[in-house]
């Protein structure tokens, strides 16, 4: 995904956080007025909506690595996320404040009935924590293969590049070889050629030396 993708997909987990933990705190607030026999269900499901919640900040943590390292926008998020749990740990404090103040104000039958009915909803919320946190973990790990996959084919295709630009420096040396070869017999060929062009001057110079004290030499008879 684009850096543009990935701030979508967080602002949206953002916006479902924000509802859920507003009703959280609602069904909260409400706990000690609902009638008697609803309590332990009531609490029951905050806990489960509190576990949701605990699931979406661990796929928003998940997200944010995909973000750029050591850039603004990873570190503002990895920030909110870490504020978001912290506020998540308040809820589960205020709930369990919400459930001393019931098991404070209840008379004996109705602690012992909130006590069962609270226990046998613990032993299935151990069951869907357990759950759970095995998908996290299952997720992180499925993140961290990911990033290694991701990892591998990068080194690789460096390695790639890295064979090509040898090659391509390899075939440049050639080339330079081939065309200070070139470059050599040329000199050559020149020096060979000035070489005679001065041999042909002076041998011009000679002849035409000869042939004026030749013409010197028949005037000077016929005088």
């Amino acid at each position: 995904m684009s850096g543009s993708q990935i701030v979508e997909q967080l602002s949206g987990f953002e916006r479902q956080y924000s509802l859920q933990t507003a009703e959280i705190t609602s069904k909260i607030g409400r706990v000690h007025t609902i009638e008697a026999s609803q309590r332990a269900t009531v609490i029951h499901d905050i806990r489960k909506d509190l576990a949701q919640v605990l699931d979406l900040l661990d796929q928003m943590e998940l997200v944010v690595r995909e973000l750029g390292a050591n850039t603004t926008e990873r570190a503002k998020y990895e920030l909110r996320v870490r504020s978001y749990q912290n506020d998540k740990k308040q809820l589960d404090t205020e709930l369990e404040k919400a459930i001393k103040r019931v098991r404070e104000e209840a008379d004996r039958d109705e602690l012992l009935a909130f006590d069962d009915q609270l226990n046998g909803h613990r032993q299935e919320d151990q069951l869907i924590a357990n759950t759970q946190r095995l998908e996290r973990s299952t997720r992180k790990i499925q993140d961290a293969h990911r990033i290694a996959v991701e990892t591998e084919q990068i080194g690789t295709e460096m390695l790639s590049n890295l064979a090509n630009q040898r090659e391509t420096i390899g075939r440049s040396r050639d080339r330079l070889r081939q065309s200070n070869a070139d470059l050599g017999r040329a000199n050559k060929s020149l020096n060979s050629m000035i070489r005679r062009a001065i041999q042909n001057r002076l041998l011009l110079l000679v002849v035409t030396f000869l042939l004026s004290f030749m013409l010197l030499y028949i005037v000077y008879k016929a005088i």
